[in-house]
């Protein structure tokens, strides 16, 4: 699979510009956790009031990434844990026996922020929402690297988001997870700025890795080595760049 992709933003604790992650891909800027939430000024109140986290990170991350472009454009939206802290006080209003809200029922979906992001942007185009484990992110570049190829289209938005799971499943998820939102633009190979993705089965004898994929792919996009190998427990993936 060879793609191009368009400015790539990502909101991590106290690393959020271009500048910061190029920093950070070097060694120069160390992580922190941050508490603060995107303002998303460029939204009116009453639907910014509906966002939570989880949605307030991604709709940073989209609104940074397409800038005026935001709505004609195809996306695919992909979460490993989707807005588990909503879905978790669902878990607990009924088992406390509380009447359940349905707005939060409805909000706590898997696709739920690409539906918001569809009524602030009107944007009517096509839109899946991919869940896959720990190869949430690389399922969601090839999902729309096959939009790109199958539809004959020029771009397509890629946005994954996942926050720290609440306290009651630490023990469930890598304790290198952390909250972590990432928007860009896939479109087609340019010689100047093309990107290579493969992938094929984990070998048997893989050895467990403990890194977190995202910021893997983030390292690559944003610092100088021409290959990556990001591997997961099912899956070895392949980065490269400027193979045209």
């Amino acid at each position: 699979m060879k793609f191009a992709i368009e400015k790539c933003v990502a909101w991590y604790g106290n690393i959020r510009t271009t500048e910061d992650w190029q920093l950070w891909a070097k060694g120069e800027l160390e992580y922190s956790p941050e508490d603060d939430l995107p303002p998303l000024k460029q939204i009116p109140p009453m639907q910014r009031r509906r966002l939570s986290p989880f949605a307030k990170f991604s709709f940073h991350c989209i609104l940074e990434s397409l800038g005026n472009n935001i709505s004609d454009i195809p996306c695919v939206f992909s979460s490993r844990h989707g807005d588990l802290h909503k879905t978790a006080k669902l878990i607990e209003d009924v088992a406390t026996k509380s009447d359940l809200s349905p707005t939060n029922f409805g909000l706590s979906v898997h696709n739920a922020v690409a539906g918001l992001y569809s009524i602030f942007a009107k944007n009517k185009q096509a839109m899946t929402a991919i869940s896959a484990g720990e190869d949430s992110l690389m399922m969601a570049v090839v999902d729309a690297y096959a939009k790109l190829e199958s539809q004959n289209l020029d771009q397509v938005l890629v946005v994954y988001t996942d926050q720290i799971v609440p306290e009651q499943y630490n023990q469930f998820v890598s304790d290198k997870e952390q909250t972590l939102a990432i928007a860009f633009v896939l479109s087609k190979a340019q010689s100047d700025s093309s990107m290579s993705l493969s992938f094929e089965p984990q070998t048997a004898n893989h050895q467990e890795d403990e890194s977190f994929q995202p910021l893997e792919f983030l390292k690559f996009i944003h610092g100088k080595n021409t290959t990556a190998a990001i591997q997961s427990t099912r899956y070895q993936w392949q980065m490269s760049r400027n193979l045209l």
